[in-house]
C-alpha cells in the first residue's frame, strides 16, 4: 500500500472532527446582547402619523392624525402632540377631537387629552351641532365615556353651557355638569 492510501482515512478523521467542532462552535454563537433603553429617550417616534381603522365591511370607525407620536421605554403610554381624531358612525362623520397634546393607554383603552381641547360634534337628525372646549379631557374608547373636572364650555346650537367638571356618556347621549354649571338657553 502507497503512504497516501495509509494517511486518506487519518486525513479524513481529521476534516471531520475540524468540521463538527466549527458546527458546534456556530450553534452555541450568542445573538449579540441588547442593551438597556433609555428610560427618558423614545423607544420610536413617528412623524406626521395617519392612521384609520376601519370595521368589519371596511367601513372607517376612526381616523387619527397627529404631527408627531412616541414612546418611552417600560411604559405602555403612547404619547402625541396635536392629535387629531375623528369618530365615524356608519361610516358618516360623528365628532372631532383635537387637542394640543395627547396620551393613549391601549391596554384600557383611556386616552388624555390636554391644552386647548376642542371637540366639535356634527350635526345628527334634528339635533345641532355641539362644540365642546376644555384644558383637559379624558376619553375612554372601550366605554365611550368623556369626562374631565376642569372648565368646560359647550356650545350646544345656540345654547352656552359652562361648568367646572362633566361626565358624558356617548353611546347613551347622557350629559352631567358637576359643578359651577352655567347655562345660557336659546330655542
Amino acid at each position: 500500500m502507497n503512504r497516501a492510501a495509509k494517511l486518506f482515512p487519518l486525513g479524513l478523521m481529521l476534516a471531520l472532527g475540524l468540521l463538527s467542532f466549527w458546527l458546534n462552535v456556530l450553534t452555541q454563537w450568542r445573538s449579540p446582547e441588547q442593551h438597556q433603553l433609555d428610560p427618558s429617550q423614545p423607544e420610536y417616534t413617528i412623524e406626521q402619523l395617519k392612521i384609520t381603522r376601519f370595521d368589519e365591511q371596511g367601513v372607517p370607525v376612526q381616523r387619527l392624525n397627529a404631527s408627531k407620536m412616541w414612546k418611552l421605554p417600560q411604559t405602555e403610554l403612547v404619547y402625541m402632540q396635536q392629535p387629531d381624531l375623528k369618530q365615524f358612525r356608519q361610516g358618516l362623520l360623528d365628532y372631532t377631537l383635537r387637542s394640543d397634546q395627547g396620551r393613549y393607554a391601549r391596554s384600557t383603552g383611556l386616552g388624555q387629552f390636554d391644552g386647548h381641547v376642542n371637540v366639535l360634534r356634527q350635526p345628527y337628525g334634528q339635533q345641532a351641532a355641539v362644540h365642546l372646549q376644555t384644558p383637559s379631557l379624558l376619553v375612554n374608547s372601550q366605554s365611550g365615556i368623556l369626562s374631565n373636572r376642569a372648565p368646560v364650555t359647550i356650545d350646544d346650537g345656540q345654547s352656552r353651557i359652562n361648568a367646572v367638571g362633566f361626565y358624558y356618556n356617548h353611546p347613551a347621549g347622557q350629559l352631567k355638569l358637576l359643578s359651577q354649571v352655567r347655562i345660557s338657553y336659546a330655542p
